[in-house]
């Protein structure tokens, strides 16, 4: 009688731990597929804008910018004021590359980038996770400097 409860036991105990295991915030790159859209960057104000695409075959492309950004007066890109191209720079951050999960990172290499710092350099996003259509993930090194931050995707539809 002992030996059959204690078996029970055994597998009740093996199947709770695989399911806690499994949800245990692990993603997979297959999780991150598909387009999604930008609900909270707060380095990029609170009126951001912005589109993420992840591909199943492993690469990504990323556009975030100010939901303010200053239209410019010479209704020409190449002729911006000082001012004008400060707001936009300062205001956007685009990105592509590769990509991978591993457990709950996001590791990105950057094969250009907006901020050129980021140009040809692998970034590591920690506490990845996947819940129905939201994507989060802290950002340590943000392009602007200072603490770590959440980021907060939807899944567009």
């Amino acid at each position: 009688m002992k030996r059959r409860r204690f078996v029970l036991f055994s597998a009740i105990a093996a199947a709770a731990f695989a399911l806690a295991t499994q949800d245990a915030g692990a993603q997979t790159a297959k999780d991150l597929v598909g387009t999604w859209i930008i609900v909270s960057a707060p380095p990029i104000g609170p009126s951001a804008k912005g589109i993420l695409m992840f591909d199943a075959n492993g690469r990504f492309s990323q556009v975030l910018m100010r939901g303010d950004l200053p239209k410019y007066a010479a209704n020409d890109r190449t002729k911006g004021t000082a001012e004008e191209n400060k707001a936009t720079a300062q205001g956007t951050l685009a990105m592509f590359g590769t990509y991978s999960v591993s457990g709950t990172d996001l590791i990105r290499h950057i094969e250009a980038s907006s901020y050129p710092n980021w140009t040809g350099t692998d970034q590591k996003l920690s506490n990845l996770t996947v819940s129905g259509d939201e994507l989060k993930w802290t950002n340590p090194a943000p392009s602007s400097g200072g603490s770590p931050v959440l980021v907060v995707w939807k899944r567009a539809r």
